[in-house]
């Protein structure tokens, strides 16, 4: 069996040609939804940059390693391929699947903070929809933090072993989540996904196979672009430095996981201002708080501290938090830092978590000009 038996109705074939002129045509889409109303140079600068991240992934994802009767994982995020709101204390492996096939994820639950495997597919009409999840606290592990993990329709014969993930005729895409605390110190989870049905030895690049690859990367990058333009456009043309709550199903085309509540807003900040955020840590899991570029990618955090958690964050005597968002540092201990920004995301996470809402206000910060 082929993936072409699986995923690919008879039809029309394809032409490398046409296809090829569809990447072009989609890239240069992407970058007209870049350039639309975007007059800073440095977002303008970022969002050609995102172009390319988001066409790195899809190359990796669907045009390298897209056969979900063959699948493997492909680690979708790295401190330079950013996008969709990453978040730099998460490792997210993706694995293309599909609906008819049965897959064995097996592998080893190491010391993450988290783990979770969610599969995706389209619903009806065609939007990006959450088909299924399972985090490690449902996960059956052996003496050695062994785990197998079944993802089929229907249930699998108990002989298999292991836990079962009900999927859809729909599922699409699998992503698998890690969350840290502290990378230095945890170990990552280990695992590989397999078809239960040996689907026989692949078969060469066919043209047609070719063509409709590359469709699918143009098609990934161009409505990736088109998605964080736009979303960024209405955020921008709201009410900056305040706070709304948003479930993973209304977030949907980003593919959240349903284990968070997204508490995100807009900050724009002039010279000598800061976004003072104040609140109470949620009861949970993990929790933390984000900065991010306009085109939802987290802020270089090799060199800036744009993240904290709640491992890191310094509470006050009554259990509370205060975060400063600012271009210098302000003094205080949970300073973010915008790495020569004035506008774009904060957003918090609250993982498996009761529902905190912060509040926020822009303060003035001494200058260091006028500092002493």
């Amino acid at each position: 069996m082929d993936q072409d038996d699986v995923v690919d109705p008879a039809g029309p074939a394809d032409t490398l040609d046409g296809a090829w002129r569809a990447l072009l045509d989609g890239l240069a889409a992407s970058g007209t939804a870049v350039a639309a109303g975007v007059t800073d140079p440095v977002e303008l600068a970022e969002g050609y940059r995102f172009v390319t991240r988001l066409l790195s992934a899809s190359l990796d994802m669907t045009l390298e390693n897209g056969d979900p009767v063959r699948p493997g994982f492909t680690r979708l995020m790295t401190p330079t391929r950013k996008f969709f709101g990453d978040n730099p204390d998460t490792a997210y492996d993706y694995a293309p699947i599909t609906g008819p096939v049965r897959y064995l994820v097996e592998g080893t639950r190491g010391t993450c903070h988290y783990l979770s495997f969610c599969v995706y597919g389209p619903d009806a009409g065609g939007a990006n929809r959450i088909v299924a999840s399972v985090s490690d606290e449902d996960l059956t592990l052996d003496a050695d933090g062994r785990f197998r993990l079944v993802l089929s329709i229907d249930p699998p014969d108990p002989s298999l072993g292991g836990d079962w993930l009900g999927t859809a005729p729909e599922a699409d895409s699998l992503v698998v989540r890690q969350y840290f605390l502290d990378r230095d110190e945890e170990i990552e989870a280990t695992y590989r996904i397999a078809p239960l049905d040996d689907p026989g030895p692949p078969k060469p690049p066919a043209p047609e196979r070719v063509a409709r690859r590359l469709r699918a990367v143009a098609a990934f990058t161009q409505i990736g672009t088109e998605l964080s333009a736009g979303f960024a456009t209405m955020l921008e043309r709201g009410e900056p430095n305040t706070f709304t709550v948003n479930s993973a199903d209304s977030a949907a085309a980003f593919y959240p996981t349903p284990d968070n509540v997204y508490v995100a807003g807009w900050y724009r900040l002039e010279p000598g201002e800061a976004l003072e955020i104040t609140g109470r840590p949620p009861a949970g899991r993990y929790w933390s708080v984000l900065l991010m570029t306009r085109w939802m990618e987290s802020l270089d955090y090799r060199h800036h501290r744009v993240i904290l958690n709640q491992r890191d964050a310094v509470l006050e005597p009554d259990g509370s938090f205060r975060i400063l968002v600012a271009d210098r540092d302000p003094g205080a201990p949970n300073w973010l830092d915008t790495a020569g920004h004035h506008q774009g995301y904060v957003m918090f996470r609250w993982l498996r978590s009761e529902v905190e809402h912060p509040q926020c206000r822009v303060i003035r910060i001494e200058r260091p000009d006028t500092a002493a």
